[in-house]
């Protein structure tokens, strides 16, 4: 059982885990939504970051459901509360209802349940957006952030602060930034620049404004005159502009006073475009055409503006021990509620002859999953053999191996490792590289191994995934059979758990755990996996150029042999067999040819023309306002 350790023993694990730097406070896109409580109407609404309210539907409805505070998880009831919590929309696509943390505003911290364990109160809920997987930020991510939001801003009042990041759809990489309960801003991978981008919301604009940080963001806001009728989402011409100043550049996030409101929006042009196109207006009497060029040409886009008052954020912050006693309740719920899961499963009448083993990838779900599963099986009158199992793939990250390897001798588990050699490599020196589209590199390199350890007769596996995981793993059961490996029957024992109560969980139990999370990991797999994100193969190739120069050294190869240029595996486009259709038009911006792309030549349709404004955001990205000239149509 969990509970089993002794405070002392405990305290050890616990010191030897503190002097890893998980947790660390800051020493150092695309806009998704921002949930506000009316705490006086006790009504909640929906605010996007473009400052336009959500419009009502299955997702509104399932999200008030799930800030009412009385579903299941609120009283910490652990994993089985939560099952099920998933609702499929008309689209085929799944939202979750449990897409909430509580955020205890006395002690300043987040809870995964309704109260706060130090102080008693309960926490205000926190509506996540989906698959709402939120996490701490860890070493590298808090030096990330820190010199994105310094760059934009030239301060960075999240030093010193507790934050939490939140996955969310995009091209690539793109996470929210949470402080104090609210979205600060988003960071983005752009895979047109191939760097992370910042870009603030309503809520971090009323932090960066507020004193002692508005002196210092000067040079990055923007005041408009008085405003007349609604702002948010308008683009705001040069006459309605007060204050531009000249460092600012085209593309870029700007904060925005106008009276008693106070937001953020995108700057379309540069302070010296601002500049010439102000003196040349003051000092030339007003044409139709100066008039029309201020109408085509706006200074700037309101995303929201609002007049709630401005932050100032508390001087302290806790650190993640504090974090873990303010949800030990919680923590403990969940560890029971699993270890009991794996238990029943395992003592099934059916179950009972069958050999047990956990799937231990060496990533941090697959460590809780064997953690458990040891509690579980090792507690007195409950002793059952079980082995983790390692599927080498011969293309893990060396800092994989060693942790698997390092983490069962260290804990007295019995580690089969099942290597797959060259097999990869072998494959693929007579086939294409594995895509997004066509992975066959988990067969080769996984299902072949994963077949080889029982060679078809019955086991059960124990296995770490989870539903917030990604929108693909949502409808997870709480068991099944594999049908990729012959007799095995998997169970899914944190299938409900969020990545941070993953996190939680390992700091309680004093676990060592993968130091590629500490260097700008979020999940660990193959260091070429197609599947992972672009950003996590640039970060790869920082910290093992050896591994990226032979990768890249194929794809230089395969990319002449397709008459491909290089940019077109340098943006990461190699993953893909058959390009999505956002990948086209990144194809399309980056004036790449691609696999099936149409003839330019022999192409039919109307001419289009571009015009170009600005002179580029922050990524050297010029904006654009196509003009399209149709002949035969209005």
């Amino acid at each position: 059982m969990v509970q089993k350790h002794s405070g002392s023993e405990q305290d050890s694990k616990r010191d030897r885990a503190s002097r890893r730097t998980f947790g660390s406070t800051v020493s150092a896109d695309v806009p998704v939504r921002l949930k506000k409580e009316k705490e006086s109407s006790g009504k909640g609404y929906h605010v996007g970051t473009d400052g336009d309210p959500e419009r009502p539907g299955i997702v509104g409805n399932i999200r008030k459901k799930a800030s009412s505070g009385s579903d299941e998880r609120n009283a910490g009831t652990g994993t089985d509360a939560r099952s099920g919590k998933t609702v499929t929309g008309r689209s085929g696509r799944v939202f979750y209802t449990d897409d909430s943390v509580f955020w205890c505003d006395s002690c300043h911290l987040p809870l995964i349940g309704e109260k706060c364990c130090l102080c008693g109160r309960p926490g205000r809920v926190v509506t996540l957006s989906q698959p709402a997987d939120v996490r701490f930020a860890m070493d590298y991510d808090v030096r990330l952030v820190d010199r994105l939001v310094r760059e934009a801003f030239g301060c960075n009042p999240l030093e010193g602060k507790l934050l939490l990041l939140n996955k969310i759809p995009g091209e690539d990489q793109a996470m929210e930034i949470l402080v104090e309960g609210d979205v600060f801003g988003t960071i983005r991978f752009d895979l047109v620049g191939l760097r992370y981008v910042f870009e603030p919301s309503a809520a971090g604009a009323k932090i960066l404004l507020a004193e002692p940080f508005a002196e210092i963001c000067r040079p990055h806001t923007v005041v408009l005159k008085k405003a007349e009728g609604h702002l948010n989402g308008k683009n705001v011409r040069h006459d309605q502009i007060g204050s531009f100043p000249e460092e600012i550049r085209a593309g870029e996030p700007v904060l925005i006073i106008s009276g008693n409101l106070t937001g953020y929006g995108i700057a379309s042009v540069s302070g010296q475009e601002f500049r010439m196109i102000a003196e040349n207006s003051g000092n030339a009497p007003r044409s139709s055409l100066d008039i029309t060029l201020q109408e085509r040409q706006p200074a700037v886009r309101v995303k929201a503006v609002s007049s709630d008052p401005l932050t100032v954020l508390p001087a302290d912050s806790p650190g993640i021990d504090d974090v873990v006693k303010a949800n030990i309740d919680h923590i403990r719920n969940l560890g029971k509620t699993a270890i009991n899961t794996i238990r029943g499963f395992v003592n099934l009448e059916a179950n009972r002859a069958k050999p047990v083993y956990v799937s231990f990838s060496g990533g941090k779900d697959s460590l809780v999953a064997l953690d458990l599963t040891k509690s579980a099986l090792s507690g007195k009158g409950q002793e059952r053999a079980f082995s983790a199992v390692f599927l080498n793939t011969g293309i893990d990250f060396p800092e994989t191996v060693s942790f698997v390897r390092s983490f069962c001798a260290g804990n007295g588990i019995n580690l089969i490792e099942k290597k797959a050699g060259d097999a990869f490599w072998t494959e693929l020196s007579r086939l294409d590289h594995p895509t997004k589209d066509e992975r066959w590199c988990c067969k080769v390199c996984k299902l072949n191994s994963a077949d080889d350890v029982e060679r078809g007769n019955e086991h059960i596996s124990v296995d770490g995934k989870r539903r917030h995981e990604s929108f693909v793993r949502a409808t997870i059961p709480a068991s099944d059979r594999n049908p990729k490996v012959r007799g095995q029957m998997n169970i899914f024992p944190i299938r409900d758990w969020r990545a941070i109560e993953v996190w939680l969980y390992i700091r309680w139990r004093g676990l060592d755990y993968n130091p590629l999370y500490d260097r700008g990991f979020e999940r660990i797999g193959c260091w070429m996996c197609p599947a992972a994100f672009q950003a996590e193969y640039v970060r790869m190739s920082e910290i093992h150029p050896e591994l990226a120069a032979r990768w890249e050294s194929y794809l230089a190869e395969w990319a002449r042999r397709n008459g491909l240029k290089k940019e077109y595996t340098a943006h990461g486009l190699w993953r893909w067999k058959e390009l999505p259709p956002k990948m086209v038009r990144l194809c399309e911006e980056l004036d790449l040819r691609y696999p099936g792309a149409p003839d330019r030549k022999k192409a039919k349709g109307p001419e289009k023309k571009e015009m170009y404004r600005g002179t580029g955001n922050k990524q050297g990205r010029p904006t654009k306002n196509r003009v399209r000239e149709n002949k035969g149509r209005r």
